[in-house]
């Protein structure tokens, strides 16, 4: 399975952290792309399409890459982790597999990966 992650290095690391953390031996396998950046984020999703797409940016900066992968990729799912509560409602409109509030708790992770595969 093929991931884009699109989030800072702190982001990166803690998805990557708690990627491992799960007793799941399918996910330790699983190609995950990170971009830091929204030019690069887009132009990776035009390239070779993913089989999940998770945006882990907070703010603006989060709804944004959201906005822009649901409209690259419309039938990719999209996981949305954000600081932010109040951006539930805008992934709930975009589509979005599923959204939560950061921190992700591995068992969330888990349920969030489950519900895209």
């Amino acid at each position: 399975m093929r991931l884009i992650l699109y989030g800072t290095e702190a982001d990166r690391n803690e998805f990557m952290c708690s990627l491992a953390a799960l007793p799941e031996r399918c996910y330790s396998k699983m190609q995950v792309t990170h971009y830091l950046n929204y030019d690069s984020f887009i132009a990776g999703l035009g390239e070779s399409p993913p089989d999940v797409i998770v945006i882990a940016m907070d703010g603006a900066d989060g709804m944004e890459g959201a906005i822009a992968a649901k409209s690259v990729c419309k039938d990719i799912p999209v996981l949305w982790f954000s600081n932010d509560n109040g951006f539930g409602v805008q992934s709930y409109r975009l589509g979005c597999a599923y959204f939560h509030k950061k921190p992700v708790p591995p068992q969330v992770l888990s349920a969030a990966i489950a519900r895209c595969v």
